[in-house]
């Protein structure tokens, strides 16, 4: 996109945030309300119509919404208004015109864990809160992404001259050529080895001679046979896994070199997030990635699909009225003024903190052995987010590329994206995954809220300053601005689960697509997919559930 076309591009998802004029459609009604005598929100979404991004919290309050009455039937009920489900409401309101079709959102925004916010002044990148990027090797996300007439720019993962720091030890990235060049007491023989030679050592040792046999799948047929001093990789955790090649000192490392602690996965899952896009280039969206939800969601209203934003599924019972049909119990609005819905067929398309809670207390959920072992052998984890806004990019003064760099300390990945014309410039810092964010930065002891927009307070920003003063080995100004969330709040659905030991997704994921016998229940979405935590684990998942409606 030209720099002019696209600068103005963002400037109308700005425009949106704050809630003034940028092209949008006032046509379909997104409804939230606690009951039909409540305000609720009328949002107009042009995304795909009139080129405006419409993302962040660009609501436009408008004319009074209704939702379905008690005890209304609905042809097909959708809970869960992220990716997977707003591709499903518009992909079957185009095979089926005629039949009604509902989603149901517990949150105040569409896009589930794409969650885009613009940081002015900066106006070519948006600080991405949920997903931020997908890798070329991820086909049918590109093929939406171009189908739904959105455009993308490249989104580096790492550069050469940027830092990793380990131990006290900072150098950069091209300066390292061995493992023994930082302070960690591991074998000699390891310490010798360059740091991408301990992923192929122990891909040998399990079996794995030959990466180019491994798929697009994270996690698939490709590691059914591998297999550690003969035992199932899907049966023991990635920590296991690594002490036993490298010991706790090896292990330590490899983890702090890919600034991802994931020891509590299987070490099944824990390989193939490592190998799978282990040398991808990654592309951003224009606008940020949450225009992918949103804009299927327009669509999918102006073919006729309500959208209800603000009910929060309960339980799920059997329909007395219809054989194979069931009933929703939701929870509206903060006062939690409950309703139910006759359904003719329901997709879950939820995370998976907040599938659990609804199978929890849904009896007929229970009954399906594959969901409950499934649910039960995902790992919540821990993430925190952080960007700041800066008037100039100061971390080229460096000789810093956009990119990440690494450290073993609170920031985990710090990733520089690309300067404004204007000089304005975005960072994200930190990025942490895993055990260690439980305890990154004590005043983001809660997630900053969605209404604010994710804007952290004083308290965080100096904080992550500081730790930035101190890997940069500079005195880092102040940001202008700060946003930012803390995923693993699974009170409020906002987990990122991932495959533990003890299973082998790839023999459950067909059967998980319709997990009840004689009831038209579907499940889609990248909670229980072969790629969780990815836009293509919805698209495969929502894929084979309309195969089967």
């Amino acid at each position: 996109m030209p720099g002019l076309e696209r600068r103005s591009f963002i400037a109308a998802a700005v425009a949106a945030s704050v809630g003034i004029g940028s092209g949008l459609v006032a046509g379909r009604q997104w409804g939230r309300s606690a009951s039909d005598d409540v305000e609720g929100i009328d949002i107009g979404l042009a995304a795909a119509t009139a080129g405006a991004a419409g993302i962040g919290t660009g609501l436009l309050v408008g004319r009074r919404t209704r939702g379905p009455a008690e005890g209304q039937s609905i042809d097909i009920v959708i809970i869960g208004a992220g990716v997977a489900g707003t591709l499903a409401a518009h992909r079957l309101a185009a095979r089926y015109p005629t039949k009604s079709i509902a989603v149901f959102e517990s949150r105040s925004r569409i896009g589930g864990r794409l969650w885009s916010v613009p940081v002015p002044p900066v106006e070519n990148e948006m600080a991405e809160l949920g997903g931020m990027r997908t890798p070329f090797q991820h086909r049918a996300t590109l093929d939406l992404i171009e189908e739904l007439g959105l455009t993308t720019h490249p989104a580096p993962a790492s550069a050469p001259s940027n830092f990793v720091r380990l131990r006290g030890t900072r150098l950069r990235r091209r300066d390292v050529t061995h493992a023994g060049q930082f302070p960690y007491q591991m074998r000699a023989d390891l310490a010798a080895l360059p740091p991408d030679a301990f992923f192929t050592r122990l891909a040998a040792s399990v079996g794995l001679h030959d990466l180019s046999t491994v798929g697009g799948d994270e996690t698939g047929d490709w590691l059914d046979g591998l297999r550690h001093h003969g035992t199932k990789l899907s049966f023991i955790t990635a920590g296991e896994l690594l002490e036993a090649e490298f010991g706790a000192e090896g292990a330590a490392f490899v983890q702090d070199w890919i600034g991802y602690e994931l020891a509590d996965l299987s070490a099944s899952k824990w390989l193939g997030t490592v190998l799978a896009v282990s040398d991808a280039d990654y592309m951003g969206l224009d606008g940020g990635m949450q225009r992918i939800p949103l804009t299927l969601a327009d669509r999918a209203s102006a073919a006729g699909v309500a959208i209800h934003l603000g009910w929060q599924a309960i339980s799920i019972t059997d329909d007395p009225t219809s054989a194979g049909g069931l009933t929703v119990h939701f929870g509206i609005g903060p006062e939690s003024e409950t309703r139910t819905v006759r359904a003719g067929s329901v997709i879950l398309a939820q995370s998976g903190s907040s599938m659990r809670r609804l199978w929890f207390n849904s009896p007929i959920l229970q009954q399906s052995a594959v969901l409950s072992r499934a649910l039960s052998h995902l790992i919540e984890n821990e993430s925190i987010k952080i960007y700041l806004a800066y008037d100039r990019p100061w971390w080229r003064d460096l000789g810093l590329e956009p990119g990440r760099s690494v450290s073993d300390g609170p920031l985990r990945q710090t990733i520089y994206l690309q300067e404004d014309p204007s000089g304005a410039s975005l960072i994200m810092a930190s990025y942490s995954f895993g055990r260690h964010a439980f305890h990154t930065f004590p005043s983001l002891e809660s997630s900053p809220t969605e209404q604010a927009g994710g804007r952290l307070d004083a308290a965080v920003i100096r904080e992550v300053t500081d730790a930035l003063s101190e890997m940069h080995g500079i005195a880092v100004p102040l940001p202008i601005d700060g946003r930012g969330v803390r995923w693993g709040d699974t009170s409020i659905g906002s987990d990122i689960p991932l495959w533990g030991p003890g299973v082998e997704p790839w023999k459950m994921t067909r059967e998980l697509i319709a997990p009840l016998d004689r009831r038209r229940l579907f499940v889609c979405g990248d909670a229980l997919s072969l790629n969780q935590g990815w836009v293509l684990g919805a698209l495969q998942t929502t894929a084979h559930v309309l195969d089967l409606m």
